[in-house]
């Protein structure tokens, strides 16, 4: 892939934000509804439930399959099918008849989530060109976690007044706007250099790789930890519910996309390791304060700061990555994905054994907060790792 003139970047890596967007927004946005996909499938909520599980795994399993299986597959020719592939089964899935359906289409559009999103990270960093390769990993990243914080609440809005299908429908409507733009705008580039098959696999065995890997999925593991139960935790610590949680819940989501875009500047400043160390450390922290506050202010507050550090280490992450491999970017970056949906899955779990194990919520926080000690150490490693040859 050849990089393209500085001034002509922006637009290109902006549109392959908006897909990001879409797909951050369908990871989560059923399961805001589930009490109304249960309704409308004549189904648990337990297994509605499954159509969120089903689509991360697929994620998780196929997307450094998939990078490395399509590695000599033009840039654009995967972008598009697999946004293609993501509207189609989306719209596919507003329609279903029955859960079987809906199950099916998620498993399909997840593997669209998974050609599309790694390779649109990897094109970024192309379009760009190396000196802001951090910047352009951030936007590309940011649309993620803006379909995650904004998203999501509005796509669940529509579900709860139209119905579920209109929930898929957004998303659909959403990724078919970024795939037509794209069609017109993104450049042609060919696919990343022949490389044997065997050596895009043994990429992932690289000491280096996995240590960057494990900095992604431990910190968060030990983030989501808290996250996905933010709501009881509150509760106990300071007496937080209704509308100071929404409250909270926005100035969370808010502090994530500053933390998001942010970051890029910082990477391609001070360097992506330490970038990441230190997004880290700062979501550590808040945590902290969260884990001690009795007042409400005080703890909303620390959710802002929360929000930043929690969505500013996956863009250095993956800049490291790319630094490593730069004609296999997209196979680490997929890699990297797979980490993320990985700590996402312990984190959840663990959090939940915990909040049920009678340890009590500031001590459910404090072992996050520990866990997110070890990701800084990683961090650092990784840091150095990343700044020598191999």
């Amino acid at each position: 892939m050849t990089p393209r003139p500085a001034d002509r970047w922006i637009i290109p890596v902006a549109l392959l934000a908006l897909g990001t967007f879409a797909i951050g927004t369908d990871s989560f946005v059923l399961a805001g509804i589930l009490p109304e996909l249960a309704t409308g499938l004549r189904i648990s909520e337990g297994a509605a439930g499954q159509v969120v599980t089903a689509f991360a795994i697929t994620y998780a399993v196929a997307a450094p399959f998939l990078s490395a299986l399509t590695h000599r597959v033009p840039r654009k020719t995967l972008i598009t099918v697999g946004l293609t592939v993501f509207v189609l089964m989306n719209a596919a899935g507003a329609l279903a008849p029955n859960f079987a359906v809906l199950l099916v289409t998620r498993v399909l559009c997840a593997l669209g989530a998974a050609a599309f999103t790694p390779t649109a990270n990897a094109v970024s960093t192309v379009l760009a060109g190396p000196a802001r390769r951090g910047r352009a990993l951030s936007i590309t990243l940011g649309g993620i976690a803006l379909g995650t914080v904004f998203g999501v609440p509005v796509g669940t809005t529509i579900g709860q007044h139209l119905g579920w299908q209109a929930s898929l429908g957004f998303v659909a409507a959403v990724g078919l706007i970024a795939l037509v733009a794209l069609l017109a705008v993104l450049p042609r580039l060919q696919g990343e250099a022949t490389v044997p098959m065997r050596h895009r696999f043994a990429v992932m065995g690289d000491p280096r790789v996995i240590l960057v890997v494990l900095v992604t999925a431990v910190a968060t593991g030990a983030g989501i930890l808290v996250y996905t139960y933010i709501a009881p935790i509150t509760q106990a610590i300071a007496g937080i519910s209704g509308t100071a949680l929404a409250t909270g819940l926005l100035i969370w989501g808010i502090g994530g996309a500053i933390g998001a875009f942010g970051c890029g500047w910082f990477i391609d400043r001070i360097g992506a390791g330490l970038t990441s160390a230190l997004a880290i450390a700062l979501l550590a922290a808040a945590l902290t304060v969260i884990a001690f506050a009795e007042s409400p202010a005080l703890v909303i507050a620390a959710m802002f700061f929360g929000g930043i550090g929690s969505w500013a280490f996956v863009a250095p992450d993956n800049h490291m990555l790319t630094g490593l491999h730069p004609q296999m970017a997209s196979v680490v970056i997929s890699f990297n994905s797979t980490g993320t949906y990985v700590g996402q899955a312990v984190g959840a779990a663990a959090g939940g054994v915990l909040l049920t194990s009678g340890l009590g919520a500031t001590t459910t926080v404090l072992i996050s907060v520990a866990g997110l000690g070890v990701a800084v150490i990683l961090a650092l490693f990784a840091w150095r790792a990343t700044c020598r040859p191999a």
